[in-house]
């Protein structure tokens, strides 16, 4: 067997001294801009304006004591509510807020060292579901919270569905309705670790998967990959096998009957005529449709992105296959991989043969899109794209993604080279905001390079950039800088706003 899985432990203590170090260093002196603003852009089309929200600023007050450090992720909701975990300055050094623009109310807090405060050892991943209630990590287990009500959804030494006890609980995902599926460690028991989903309420724990358990392959579960799940409460996995007729495997849990289903595994046909190898980490929606990229043999594709429900599959793009616009697809198949309930899968690519080395395309199995290519004009901008990363997919297929702009070509210069657009093609991609810009008197000067600070709902995009002033240590891009995580909302004139 190949590549043992990982997963992260919250809680585990080089993580906590991690996060303690990096909250070390001075307060942070803020001079930000202000809640609200409005800044006018000149888009192509039927885009007409963009309207821009401050969630929350390094260096400003947090609710119940202290400021704003630094902020490490969060997610956004339909109705616009953002969850966010912060490093504090103050007597708790880390904190699950959640901020509308208007209003910021504090979740839970973590870090201070009095036993009277009430504070988890450490917080993070929030997310938030559609009617406000945030889901965290914390160091004792996995909690919901809204308002001042806090509840463990899952805990460290709960009894767990068919024998032993649960232990070091791992990463987690959450749909909408607060309903979570988690990896994790098992003790006592002839099992060692297991994919489990949890009613939000924290009543009911079923087991999705374990290992030593019996594949719908054949053979045992060995180890798994960070589980996805939907709104019906199903949930796409990763897993390694022994004993079966392949090593790696994609499966869906949670199905009516409680019966695993392979969506794709190894030595079996793939879409295109090549026989999968390997996955990645799958995505999964509300339909039970997962997309996962798959190493490949015996074809002539080394490397392609697929979806599948257990019945059937589609290839969406395949290594050597020609892309829309010229030239064809590599084995660069970059994250995130992002699909919406339709079966519309976007994703990042390198491109080979043709005049561009990468791009953004939106695929369904039967059509595919150019959002974007590398070398091409920037809408907004007299640049052109030089690379992409993080990016969102909206249920209208509207897709959002952070750009860079080659430096040195059409007055490009490190100070202006990166920004985020938006748009369903390049026929109608729409500059959001860039580096550079002024907002409320101050200069964007970063925007972030990593995935997990950026998210999209229907009306707009949430980031983080940087901006002038903070201490290091402080700002979401590297250097030093202060940071803000920023609601931009599309006004589009085609739906009469």
């Amino acid at each position: 067997m190949e590549r043992p899985r990982t997963y992260d432990i919250v809680g585990e203590d080089k993580k906590r001294a991690a996060m303690t170090n990096a909250m070390r260093g001075s307060l942070a002196v803020a001079a930000m801009i202000a809640a609200t603003l409005t800044q006018v852009l000149s888009p192509p089309g039927a885009w007409a304006k963009v309207n821009h929200t401050v969630i929350a600023a390094t260096g400003t007050a947090a609710p119940k004591g202290g400021s704003f450090f630094r902020f490490q992720s969060f997610r956004m909701n339909p109705r616009g509510q953002v969850a966010f975990d912060a490093q504090l300055h103050g007597a708790s050094t880390l904190g699950i807020f959640v901020g509308d623009g208007k209003t910021t109310s504090a979740i839970a807090l973590a870090g201070n060292p009095d036993p009277m405060s009430g504070d988890f050892g450490s917080v993070g991943s929030p997310t938030i579901g559609a009617g406000g209630e945030v889901v965290f990590a914390a160091d004792t287990g996995i909690f919901r919270g809204k308002g001042e009500t806090i509840s463990p959804i899952v805990q460290d030494g709960d009894p767990a569905p068919g024998g032993g006890n649960l232990i070091g609980l791992g990463t987690y995902a959450s749909n909408s309705r607060g309903v979570i599926a988690v990896t994790t460690g098992v003790t006592d028991d002839v099992s060692t670790e297991g994919i489990f989903r949890s009613d939000g309420d924290g009543t009911r724990t079923v087991t999705i998967a374990r290992d030593n358990t019996i594949s719908p392959i054949g053979g045992t579960f060995l180890f798994f990959g960070d589980p996805a799940i939907n709104n019906r409460g199903q949930v796409a996995y990763f897993a390694g096998m022994t004993g079966g007729s392949g090593d790696f495997g994609i499966f869906r849990g949670g199905d009516d009957g409680g019966e695993n289903t392979t969506i794709f595994a190894a030595n079996q046909s793939a879409p295109g005529g090549a026989t999968f190898v390997d996955f990645s980490d799958p995505v999964i929606n509300a339909r039970g449709q997962v997309a996962a990229t798959a190493s490949l043999q015996d074809g002539i594709s080394q490397v392609g992105l697929f979806r599948g429900d257990g019945r059937n599959a589609a290839a969406i793009a395949l290594e050597g296959n020609p892309a829309p616009q010229g030239g064809n697809y590599t084995t660069n198949f970059s994250k995130p991989l992002v699909m919406n309930d339709r079966g519309q899968v976007a994703f990042n690519v390198g491109l080979i043969g043709g005049a561009s080395r990468g791009g953004i395309f939106r695929g369904d199995g039967v059509t595919t899109s150019t959002v974007a290519l590398q070398g091409t004009a920037a809408p907004g901008t007299t640049g052109t794209f030089s690379s992409f990363g993080d990016m969102k997919l909206g249920e209208n297929g509207l897709v959002a993604f952070i750009g860079t702009l080659a430096v040195g070509v059409g007055g490009v210069d490190v100070t202006n080279n990166m920004g985020i657009w938006v748009g369903t093609s390049d026929s109608d991609l729409h500059l959001l905001v860039r580096t550079s810009d002024i907002i409320d008197g101050s200069t964007l000067i970063k925007l972030p390079r990593v995935l997990g600070l950026f998210d999209m709902n229907e009306q707009g995009v949430v980031w983080e950039g940087g901006f002038p002033g903070g201490t290091p240590g402080s700002c979401c891009c590297g250097g030093t800088c202060s940071s803000a995580i920023v609601f931009s909302r599309n006004f589009h004139e085609d739906k009469g706003e």
